[in-house]
């Protein structure tokens, strides 16, 4: 819904999820519908790319687009932000790792201070934090920047942004095209 059309439903929480015949999913309470702006949905969706290729430089060139504003005090600056990103903006955990704490002593925050974030990510935030807990709480490994690369790629594609899209979506098998 984010990388598609930029309207999604923004608080995707079990209350709000209601599993209907088979695979059908319903959501439900549209108190936090919201629409992101045209470039800030390419610049997200670019984002997305960078994130599931760990592509530090690209990363950091798509935090810049969309006015991410930050300070470092880390000698390893690239890797950090990306960290930074991954947290704030993907569901996946380091390897080894089942809770995230935004305050150890390790935090990327504690390397890199951010200094401007626009407003209209702040509902995306939100949203990638609660799937976040969603996935950590049943158990699942799950990053939705991987998962929604093929989606990103269609939406920069269609923008006319990029010419060529390496990676494809994989193909549904047989029984899933039936059901």
């Amino acid at each position: 819904m984010i990388l598609k059309d930029g309207f999604f439903h923004a608080d995707p929480h079990p209350g709000n999820i209601l599993i209907c015949n088979n695979t059908e999913v319903a959501l439900l309470d549209y108190g936090q519908v919201k629409e992101m702006p045209e470039d800030l949905r390419l610049a997200y969706a670019n984002l997305v790319i960078a994130m599931a290729d760990d592509d530090l430089l690209r990363t950091k060139e798509s935090l810049s687009e969309f006015g991410f504003k930050t300070w470092s005090i880390a000698d390893n600056e690239l890797e950090e932000l990306f960290q930074l990103s991954l947290r704030m903006f993907d569901t996946r955990l380091p390897p080894g790792v089942t809770v995230l704490s935004p305050f150890a002593d390790d935090s990327s925050l504690n390397k890199v201070g951010v200094e401007s974030f626009p407003e209209e990510l702040f509902s995306v935030l939100r949203t990638i934090q609660l799937l976040r807990g969603l996935t950590v709480g049943m158990g699942l490994r799950f990053s939705c920047a991987q998962q929604w690369k093929p989606i990103a790629e269609e939406a920069l594609l269609k923008a006319g942004r990029i010419k060529d899209v390496k990676s494809r979506r994989p193909t549904r098998s047989f029984l899933r095209r039936l059901f």
